[in-house]
Parts: structure tokens; C-alpha cells; sequence
């Protein structure tokens, strides 16, 4: 049997503004949206390589807690390029560090949740192939 990732959602209180903050800060767009119940709605962002999805959930009371959060990981290919971004954006909480493996600093989000941005060291460039559409959440 084979797993493959699917998305990873955030609770976020304020979906209009989180969906602002990932197309500009980190270049996901908007791939569906879906209304669960009167009350709960979600908002699906895919990546720029179409690698990563990411479901915006929201609910009243949403967004407050991130107990089942620890952070979400996105690669570039110039770190300081995306730094320098960031840092114009003023979203960054932290400096660039190096570890034997990457190089990466976090952002946050509207919501408090944070990004990692990192450069990862001796891999392939990242290309823009998408995986298939997310056909199961088009209406």
C-alpha cells in the first residue's frame, strides 16, 4: 500500500486574509473552495511546483488555537533572495540559520502559525510540474 500527501490544513479565523498572505508571501493560488456546513468553510491552495496543498479552515472559534500545528516547511532555491522578500513583507521571525542540511528561517502568519522557508542543500532545483488537479473538491 502506498501513502501519498494529500494537504495539511490551518485553522485560520480570518480566511481572506490568510489566503492573501500565502499567494503573496509564498506564491500558493486558490484551487477550490468548499462550504462544509453553513458555519464551516474551507479554502484549497496549491503551490506553485503543485506539490503542496494547503486547506484553509475556517469556523467560528477557528484560528486561536494551534495545538495541532507544529509548522508548515517550503522550499526556495535562494534563500536570501526569499529572505530579503520577507523581510520587505516585515512577517519574519527569525534570522537565516544553517544546519548541516538546509539553510532556513521562519515567518508567521495572520494567524500566528509559522512558515519555514528553506534552502535545501545538495538536491535538485525545484521545477513547476503539477501533480493531477484537485478534482475531488471541484463542484
Amino acid at each position: 500500500m502506498v501513502f501519498g500527501t494529500h494537504h495539511i490544513c490551518i485553522k485560520t479565523a480570518d480566511p481572506a486574509a490568510s489566503r492573501e498572505f500565502y499567494e503573496k508571501a509564498l506564491g500558493f493560488v486558490l484551487e477550490a473552495a468548499v462550504q462544509h456546513t453553513p458555519a464551516t468553510a474551507s479554502l484549497f491552495l496549491v503551490s506553485a511546483d503543485g506539490l503542496l496543498r494547503l486547506q484553509l479552515l475556517s469556523f467560528p472559534g477557528a484560528g486561536g488555537e494551534h495545538s495541532a500545528y507544529g509548522h508548515l516547511g517550503v522550499r526556495v532555491e535562494d534563500i536570501h533572495a526569499a529572505w530579503a522578500f520577507h523581510q520587505a513583507m516585515g512577517i519574519i521571525s527569525q534570522e537565516i540559520v544553517e544546519q548541516p542540511h538546509q539553510l532556513g528561517y521562519f515567518i508567521r502568519d495572520p494567524d500566528g502559525y509559522e512558515i519555514e522557508i528553506c534552502q535545501l542543500k545538495n538536491r535538485e532545483p525545484i521545477t513547476k510540474e503539477r501533480n493531477a488537479p484537485y478534482e475531488d473538491y471541484k463542484h
